[in-house]
């Protein structure tokens, strides 16, 4: 992508990237699995716990959270091992989507999302191994103070060596909170460290601790940046699609008559049942806001025939998918942005333009496609050596 000016000027280029739908498709993919991930674990924790699966349905419907009801010792681990394999699929998910983004302002346009996929899954321990480290390096040192606390128990020694090492102990915990500080940032760059980069967990650490310290006011403002081109992106998006709904409503009840409404009206009640908590969240939006990208009222069920009951449920699926939609572009630009953060940050510090940079993959892929190889493997077919000779000292006896 030509005319970067590695500056904030790029974040606004965020919002046109993430709006193609291949982006949003792979947004979309991850976030469907991590949605179901999370579902699916979140409803065995609490039957787990002995609740009826009615009872949490009509609680939750499709928005269930374990963490809010009581569960034995049991439930919580299930639920909360559901919960991290779910950030586990957001967190590939938006390396493939930063591989993308990535791509793309290359000008690699036939780049595709199963490639993307791939090169994440490829990364896996990278990526997880980033967090891990972080999370290693943060267990560390509070074990470590739990242990030097307990050894201040110790009558006489104990306060003495403590008061004594004061300094030190503060000074690690600033060095502690100084690394819980970049697990944060790492939280949501080193997808595109890694995407961009292609380098391995160590260095997805070392990034996130060089952009961090090197670029901090930067690393503030651009990332402030990209959070309101998201919010304000998913408010659009979601605004267009709701007008749009309601013109087709408005459009096809003149050919249908009240057959659309009624369709429409058992769908939305179903949508109710399903999002109990939804509604809550979205029109407690400031002013009206939520008006424009949400219902605007429950709709109470009512009793439809049998092939109006059917549609209803495939109609409100469809209004299901195009809110999932909404949010994966929500994501997509978030992710873009996140990468365009990086591509400035490292080019300002490093004086490198990572768009210019030999990509490995790239690289692999134009060495199985050279004219050259190719030739050689049709030459090979055509002129065969030792199996061509044998085949040939065979026959000529016959002759």
């Amino acid at each position: 992508m030509k005319g970067l000016h590695f500056n904030f000027k790029d974040l606004f280029r965020a919002a046109r990237i993430g709006f193609s739908l291949q982006r949003i498709w792979v947004n979309s993919i991850g976030l469907f699995a991590a949605y179901l991930v999370y579902f699916v674990f979140s409803y065995i924790s609490v039957l787990a716990g002995g609740y009826g699966f009615a009872e949490v349905w009509v609680r939750f419907g499709l928005l269930p959270c374990g963490y809010s009801l009581a569960l034995p010792w049991y439930g919580i681990l299930i639920n909360l091992f559901g919960s991290f394999l779910s950030l586990a699929v957001i967190f590939l998910t938006n390396t493939a989507v930063s591989r993308v983004v990535y791509m793309v302002m290359r000008n690699e346009l036939f780049y595709t999302w199963s490639q993307a996929y791939k090169f994440a899954l490829k990364k896996w321990i990278s990526i997880l191994g980033t967090y891990l480290t972080f999370i290693l390096m943060i267990v560390f040192f509070v074990i470590a103070a739990l242990v030097m606390g307990l050894i201040g128990r110790i009558p006489f020694v104990g306060e003495l060596g403590t008061t004594i090492l004061t300094l030190p102990y503060i000074l690690t915990a600033l060095l502690l909170f100084f690394i819980s500080l970049v697990f944060g940032v790492a939280l949501f760059i080193a997808p595109a460290v890694i995407a961009t980069s292609d380098e391995d967990a160590l260095g997805g650490v070392f990034q996130s601790f060089s952009v961090t310290f090197n670029q901090p006011w930067r690393l503030l403002v651009y990332g402030a940046i990209v959070s309101v081109l998201e919010l304000v992106g998913i408010f659009l998006f979601a605004a267009a699609l709701k007008v749009s709904y309601n013109i087709f409503i408005d459009l096809f009840s003149i050919g249908m008559g009240e057959k659309i409404l009624e369709i429409n009206n058992h769908a939305l009640s179903l949508i109710d049942k399903a999002l109990p908590a939804l509604y809550g969240w979205i029109h407690s939006l400031p002013g009206d806001m939520g008006n424009w990208i949400y219902l605007v009222h429950h709709h109470a069920a009512t009793s439809v025939p049998g092939t109006y009951a059917v549609s209803s449920y495939i109609f409100a699926i469809f209004l299901l998918l195009l809110g999932g939609t909404v949010l994966a572009y929500g994501e997509a630009v978030g992710n873009a942005g996140v990468t365009i953060i990086y591509i400035i940050l490292y080019k300002l510090h490093e004086k490198e333009n990572l768009l210019e940079r030999e990509d490995e993959e790239l690289k692999e892929e134009e060495e199985e496609t050279t004219p050259e190889n190719e030739q050689k493997e049709s030459e090979g077919k055509d002129n065969p050596a030792a199996g061509g000779s044998e085949s040939q000292d065979e026959e000529s006896p016959e002759k």
